[in-house]
């Protein structure tokens, strides 16, 4: 147990991520006076600490540690050279982690379901935590994404289970292993394991060796989860110490799926469980990356005996996460999407989905290479092979970072020339503001827009929005 939690003040350094604003709101729920510190903070986690009466300071500075705290929390994006670490490691106050807290102050005594995998973990996570509140099993849950039907991305919850994204990401300055490895999993979901978070993994063997690590921390009373069509995912369940069970929705599995109808209001699918037809469902689901998601939510929610009409009505009735695919919204009969994808599987998965949920509408796909991953050119044959699957494409400029050497940069000029050679119609523009006025000059009623950023992107999707309204002096010709 931390013996500080609890004693007084806790400060949270890099309170305006998703997962260290989560954790405030946790901490607050359980009566923890919480202050906090960021470089900057923007919505909606802004919102939500203003909701949450916390008092965020910014930026960075050695003045901002209450002299009073009792523990700070240092989040995985701090380093060595921080002012406020700095003074913080000069006062000798206690410091710990998020994971860690998470670990001793919320999963320590309950059933911990930790959703974990390259792809997918923030929608089955709060998939997972829809389905057990819906059959009123009150779980606690923590997930870095905010929910649009209630704007909360925690609860400490009454029930046994508390539902988890696991990150594959460092822990923090101090702790370079994977957060997965403090949430103490009696079920694990693995959706799936590819290359991913180039700036800390070398090579995909390097990730399966985590995800291995993670896996093993499963009891043998526990559960695994494991996506078949994920050939690194299914040879670590292999070796799993624990029970394992499998879903797909093409291949063999324990869990499939058979698609029946798709529409604009989503998909109609049949669930079999070992061959026998298990559920009927119908709900907001497109694509197989959405369909492999309700799997895995419906793999753990048998073990943990919900029934047949409980599963299938909270599936009916979830509304998805902000940023995964998103309606933001339409003017002038443009529809405008925002979407979190920053892979070029999450990319190609995505824009799949579009084309079954907008059949015969010209989609444009809006790509801001942000993340480690994109801006680097480890990916960069396969970023235009998932792009090419819109019918238009324009791509911003890699966002620079002082981390990543120029000439291990995606090269934005090989894109759109790899882009165009496929057949695609691909243009690079620098930014926000350039790429609203082009998509003012050529988009046309009927089109949908898609933007995808795992940043804000220049706030984009509602600067195209206000564009196609007619605001700031902006016309439209239909």
């Amino acid at each position: 147990m931390i013996p500080s939690i609890g004693q007084g003040p806790v400060h949270l350094l890099g309170i305006g991520g998703t997962a260290m604003a989560s954790l405030a709101g946790l901490l607050k729920e359980k009566g923890i006076e919480v202050t906090g510190s960021d470089q900057n903070v923007y919505p909606p986690m802004s919102d939500l600490l203003e909701k949450l009466k916390v008092e965020t300071r910014t930026p960075y500075r050695a003045e901002n540690v209450p002299r009073e705290a009792k523990l700070v929390v240092v989040g995985n994006a701090l380093s060595r050279g921080n002012a406020e670490l700095e003074a913080v490691l000069r006062s000798g106050v206690p410091y710990t982690s998020m994971a860690e807290v998470l670990k001793e102050v919320f999963l320590r005594d309950r059933l911990p379901i930790v959703i974990a995998g390259t792809h997918g973990k923030t929608t089955t996570c709060l998939l997972m935590a829809w389905l057990l509140t819906s059959a009123g099993r009150q779980p606690g849950f923590l997930v870095g994404g905010i929910p649009r039907a209630t704007g909360l991305s925690f609860r400490v919850g009454e029930g046994e289970a508390f539902v988890v994204e696991g990150d594959e990401y460092d822990t923090a300055y101090f702790d370079k292993g994977p957060k997965f490895m403090h949430y103490l999993p009696r079920v694990a979901v693995l959706g799936n394991v590819e290359f991913d978070h180039a700036d800390i993994y070398r090579d995909v063997t390097d990730v399966e060796h985590a995800f291995r690590l993670f896996v093993n921390l499963v009891p043998q009373n526990g559960l695994l989860v494991v996506g078949n069509e994920s050939e690194r995912a299914a040879s670590i369940a292999e070796t799993a110490p624990c029970p394992v069970t499998s879903f797909a929705v093409s291949g063999n599995a324990d869990w499939t799926a058979e698609v029946r109808s798709s529409d604009k209001d989503g998909s109609r699918f049949l669930v079999r469980h070992k061959g026998s037809k298990a559920l009927d469902v119908r709900g907001p689901f497109w694509g197989a990356a959405a369909l492999r998601n309700v799997l895995a939510t419906i793999a753990v929610a048998d073990y943990l005996d919900l029934s047949a009409d409980e599963i299938q009505t909270a599936l009916s009735s979830f509304e998805g996460v902000k940023r995964r695919f998103e309606i933001v919204g339409e003017e002038r009969g443009v529809t405008v999407v925002d979407d979190f994808a920053h892979h070029p599987t999450a990319v190609r998965e995505t824009l799949s989905g579009a084309r079954l949920r907008f059949a015969d509408r010209k989609l444009w796909a809006i790509f801001e290479p942000r993340s480690f991953t994109t801006r680097s050119n480890v990916f960069q044959a396969e970023l235009a092979d998932a792009l090419g699957l819109a019918d238009a494409v324009i791509v911003s400029e890699v966002f620079r970072s002082a981390r990543l050497p120029k000439e291990q940069e995606l090269s934005e000029e090989q894109l759109i020339a790899d882009l165009r050679a496929g057949g695609a119609d691909a243009h690079f523009e620098t930014g926000a503001d350039p790429i609203v006025g082009h998509l003012i000059r050529e988009c046309a009623e009927g089109d949908v827009i898609i933007v995808m950023s795992n940043g804000n992107f220049g706030g984009l999707p509602e600067k195209l929005l206000r564009a196609l309204s007619g605001e700031e002096g902006a016309t439209v010709q239909f």
